[in-house]
C-alpha cells in the first residue's frame, strides 16, 4: 500500500508506577531523519528507540516527543532539603537580625527561596527496566501514525492515477497529430525547395533521398510516444508491487519529463507544442504529489 510521509500518532502506557506518553509526528524529507525530545531518564534509550522506529519507516522527518510522569500525573521528581544549608542560613539570618537590633522570624517560605536549600531531584527509573513501558506507548503511537499515512497515501494514489489518466489523454492527442506530421513535413520541404527555385530537383537522387530520410527521422516522435506510454504502465506496476514507491516514482517522473521535452523539441508543430505544455503542467503536479510519498 502506498503511504504518505505525513502523519501523527499518540500512545500511552502505564507500568511500574510510571505513565509514559509518546507522540510521533512525521513530515516530508528525502531521507529518514529523527528529532527526539525525551526526558533525560530516557537518554540511554535514544539509540535503541531510533533503531526500533527505523524498522517501520524509511523516509521523512520523524519528530518524537516522550513524557514521563507518575501515576498521579506529577512529574517524576522528588524534593530534597539541604538541611545543613538550611540550618546555616537560619543562624546567619538570626545573627544578622541581632546585630541590627531587629527581630526576625525565619519561616519555611523564606528558607525555600534561598538557593540550594530546596532541590528537586528527578526520580530516575532504570532505563532498561522501563523500556517495555516506553515501547508499548511508542507502538500505539506508531499504529496511529501509520494508519494516518496509509489513509493519506490512498488519497495521493487516487490523485496520481488521475494525473496519469490525464497525461494519457494528452498523449493520445499527440499521437493523432504525429501521424499527420510526415506528410506535412514533406510538403513543407517541397515548398522550401520551390521557394529556392529547386522544385525541379530529381527526387530519385540518392543524396536528396538521404536528406529527406534524415529530415523525417529528426521529426519522428514515435519512439518517445512509445516510451512515455511504457512509463505510464510502469507507474501502475510500481504501485501494485511496492510499498515504498516515493523514490521510484520520483525517478519515473524525471524520465517522463525527458520524453515529453524531446517530443516538444522534435515535433516542430504548434498544435503538439500546445499539448506538450499541458503535459508538462500535469507532470509538474504529479511530481509535487510524489514528493509526499514514502
Amino acid at each position: 500500500m502506498i503511504k504518505s510521509m505525513t502523519g501523527y500518532g499518540r500512545g500511552e502506557s502505564v507500568d511500574k508506577g510510571y505513565r509514559v506518553v509518546a507522540e510521533i509526528n512525521s513530515v516530508n524529507r528525502k531521507q529518514l531523519e529523527f528529532a527526539m525530545s525525551l526526558p533525560r531518564e530516557f537518554d540511554a534509550l535514544e539509540g535503541k528507540l531510533r533503531s526500533y522506529l527505523s524498522g517501520f519507516l524509511s523516509r521523512g522527518r520523524i519528530q518524537v516527543r516522550v513524557q514521563l510522569s507518575d501515576l498521579e500525573g506529577n512529574d517524576c521528581a522528588e524534593p530534597r532539603i539541604n538541611q545543613q544549608l538550611a540550618e546555616t542560613s537560619i543562624k546567619s539570618l538570626q545573627s544578622l537580625a541581632s546585630k541590627m537590633g531587629t527581630r526576625t522570624e525565619v519561616n519555611l517560605e523564606l528558607l525555600t527561596r534561598i538557593p540550594g536549600v530546596l532541590k528537586i531531584d528527578p526520580k530516575i527509573p532504570d532505563a532498561e527496566s522501563i523500556w517495555s513501558t516506553l515501547k508499548s506507548a511508542v507502538e500505539q503511537a506508531m499504529k496511529g501514525l501509520i494508519s494516518m499515512r496509509e489513509t493519506e497515501g490512498k488519497h495521493l494514489h487516487k490523485d496520481l492515477t488521475e494525473r496519469i489518466k490525464s497525461m494519457r489523454e494528452s498523449l493520445a492527442q499527440i499521437q493523432t497529430k504525429a501521424s499527420e506530421l510526415p506528410a506535412k513535413h514533406r510538403q513543407l520541404l517541397m515548398d522550401r525547395l520551390k521557394h529556392a527555385g529547386l522544385d525541379q530537383i530529381d527526387l530519385t537522387d540518392e543524396r536528396i533521398l538521404k536528406e529527406l530520410v534524415l529530415f523525417a527521422d529528426k521529426s519522428d516522435i514515435t519512439e518517445e510516444i512509445t516510451r512515455l506510454e511504457s512509463h505510464f504502465e510502469h507507474f501502475n506496476s510500481l504501485c501494485e508491487k511496492q510499498q515504498q514507491v516515493g523514490r521510484s516514482l520520483d525517478f519515473l517522473a524525471q524520465e517522463m519529463f525527458r520524453e515529453i521535452n524531446t517530443i516538444g523539441s522534435k515535433a516542430s508543430n504548434h498544435e503538439i507544442a500546445h499539448i506538450v505544455v499541458t503535459l508538462k503542467t500535469e507532470l509538474e503536479k504529479f511530481r509535487e504529489q510524489v514528493q509526499n510519498l514514502e
